[in-house]
């Protein structure tokens, strides 16, 4: 198990998007450290789904996370879902109450705050790793209205401007901290936290993969970090993946 001590930076002004550049120059990058590639904007920001991620100067987190991990490694699936408790637990310490969206959306007051995209990428030997986070800190409502679903940021629900880079950098070392408990025990130590922070629980749900689509209440979290739906006929099943959305605030 390797163990990270710190954290590496490369710092744009701009760039198409973080995750890219991670990927694209990642044999330039130290495979036995953390690189945490930021810009100052996106002109090509996506989240998850080939999503467009509004990206504007300077007021915002564009951060990519790269490391290096061996192929068969147990956790790499579970590493989005725990930056994002890293970060609920960040923002917890500012006074904000965040929600997680199954997988790693992260919402206040029911609107996305912050969306996690990984992906990996085969790297001779290891498997590349490239977690981009976007956190909406200082965003306008004008720019906020613009988005393709509800959202808001610190600054709006605050009424008060942040230090983006003090939030990167305490976001960063409590992943560090948080990062080593993965590696030690998996997912199982946050998994009570994580429901705990489940946005949607007890309601009902609809999730989308692929072409399937599944209704059923948003029960709990399992040890690897999964869904389980309970289904009409109260059957419990277990999601690896998906699209979850609720009608119902």
């Amino acid at each position: 198990m390797h163990k990270y001590k710190n954290i590496q930076y490369i710092h744009f002004d701009t760039l198409d998007s973080t995750n890219t550049w991670a990927k694209n120059n990642a044999h330039t990058l130290d495979p036995d450290q953390i690189t945490c590639i930021t810009s100052l904007e996106q002109t090509a920001g996506r989240g998850r789904r080939h999503r467009k991620w509004i990206s504007p100067k300077g007021q915002n987190i564009y951060a990519t996370l790269f490391l290096c991990l061996p192929r068969d490694c147990k956790y790499i699936g579970n590493l989005a879902q725990v930056l994002s408790l890293s970060c609920a637990a960040v923002l917890k310490n500012k006074g904000f109450a965040l929600q997680i969206k199954w997988p790693n959306d992260l919402l206040l007051a029911g609107k996305k705050v912050a969306g996690i995209l990984c992906e990996t990428f085969s790297l001779e030997n290891r498997v590349g790793v490239a977690i981009g986070i976007g956190l909406n800190v200082n965003m306008t409502d004008e720019l906020l209205k613009s988005v393709d679903q509800p959202a808001t940021s610190l600054a709006q629900l605050s009424g008060q401007s942040w230090a983006i880079e003090q939030i990167l950098e305490l976001l960063n070392q409590q992943f560090l901290k948080d990062l080593a408990i993965l590696q030690k025990k998996g997912f199982e130590p946050f998994r009570e936290t994580y429901e705990s922070l489940l946005a949607f629980r007890g309601q009902t749900i609809v999730c989308e993969n692929g072409q399937v689509k599944l209704e059923g209440i948003c029960h709990s979290i399992n040890n690897e970090g999964r869904l389980n739906l309970l289904l009409p006929t109260g059957e419990k099943m277990t999601l690896t993946a998906g699209e979850i959305k609720c009608d119902k605030p």
